[in-house]
Order: structure tokens, then C-alpha cells, then sequence
């Protein structure tokens, strides 16, 4: 008996883990290559290093602007978040290492957003990336069929160059269940570098 109880617990304790962060994932999300380290390690990691502002995120809609920053840090995490200023303790993100900056594809990028989980329930949803300096252009695919291209920024980041972007998708594509699908990456040519999904968005 003690040993189904055992079991009995243990699975409890995996439902209420499962739940916190379902609920957790419904507030904030963070998808993409840049992976997302417990707040502790994330802060611990941002306290060193120089901070580098590689992108704007436009405040429309009445959200206020915020942008994107890198940094390098000295336990050597290549880390990207998004902030209202590089000192602000409002920040999301997630870091790879130094050595591997994008996790070995041509894209690596972040997506945030407040509220949902539904596409219509978001209040607020940003997305900031990094590619290789050989991509040409960005485009996001929406899950009605359109897209959204990306303004890149050339940023160069201790030795490397990349190009990068913020963005803030528009509440009233939010409103109608409008929410991006795929982050994709293209040469000078058109062709196809690389493909990150959101997870989100249909």
C-alpha cells in the first residue's frame, strides 16, 4: 500500500507541475532557439557583460516603445531580451552559448506575449531575433495567409555581425485571431535559410 501510495503522490505532484506551467505558458511565452534559463541563472548571467541595443520595438496601439538588447556575458551565454532600456528589470529572453550564438541556425528568434492563451485574449505580443549577416530578409507568416516583413538592423556584437529585429504585432490582427505561425529566413536570392515556428498562432 505504501508503494501506491508513493506512486499516487508523485503523480499528483506531476499534475500540479504540468499546471503551474500551463499557466505560466498562457501568460508569457518565449519561443525560439534562445532558450529561456530559470530567472536566477538569467539574472546571475545579465549582471556581467556588456549591453548592446541591436533593435526598436515601436510603441503603437498605446504600448510604450521597448527594444531589443544583446549581450555577452562573462560565463560566456550570448544572451537576447527585450526590455523598455537595457538597465530595466522589465526584461524577457534567453540566452545560447557565446560560441553558438543563433543555435546553429541562420534564425534565432524570441517571441513574448501578455494575456491569451487564446490569439484573441493577447494584449501584448513582441518578437525579436538575431540571424547570420548573409540573410537579406525576414518575413513573418501569419496563420491568415499573410506576412509580415521585418526591418533588419545590422548589429555587431563583441567580434560578430548579425542582423536583427523587434517587432509588436497589431492588436487588431490580435482581435481576429491573427498570430504569427513561422519566423523565416531568406538570402539576397529569395531562397530559404531558415525556419523557426512560433508555437502560437494556428
Amino acid at each position: 500500500m505504501s508503494g501506491i501510495k508513493q506512486t499516487r503522490r508523485r503523480w499528483v505532484i506531476v499534475v500540479l507541475l504540468l499546471v503551474v506551467a500551463a499557466a505560466l505558458l498562457a501568460s508569457s511565452v518565449i519561443a525560439g532557439q534562445f532558450r529561456s534559463p530559470d530567472p536566477a541563472s538569467f539574472d546571475d548571467a545579465m549582471a556581467t557583460g556588456e549591453v548592446t541595443r541591436v533593435a526598436d520595438i515601436a510603441g503603437v496601439d498605446g504600448l510604450p516603445a521597448r527594444g531589443a538588447f544583446a549581450q555577452v556575458t562573462e560565463n560566456g551565454q550570448f544572451c537576447l531580451f527585450d526590455a523598455p532600456s537595457a538597465t530595466s528589470s522589465q526584461r524577457g529572453g534567453g540566452c545560447n552559448p557565446a560560441d553558438d550564438p543563433l543555435g546553429g541556425s541562420a534564425i534565432s528568434a524570441s517571441l513574448a506575449y501578455e494575456g491569451g492563451p487564446a490569439i484573441e485574449g493577447v494584449r501584448d505580443a513582441r518578437l525579436i531575433g538575431l540571424a547570420a549577416g548573409d540573410v537579406a530578409s525576414v518575413s513573418v507568416l501569419m496563420s491568415d495567409g499573410s506576412s509580415r516583413v521585418m526591418k533588419l538592423k545590422t548589429a555587431k556584437v563583441g567580434a560578430d555581425e548579425f542582423v536583427a529585429f523587434g517587432y509588436r504585432f497589431k492588436k487588431a490582427d490580435l482581435r481576429k485571431g491573427i498570430g504569427p505561425t513561422a519566423i523565416v529566413a531568406f538570402d539576397a536570392g529569395g531562397v530559404e535559410l531558415g525556419r523557426q515556428p512560433t508555437g502560437i498562432g494556428g
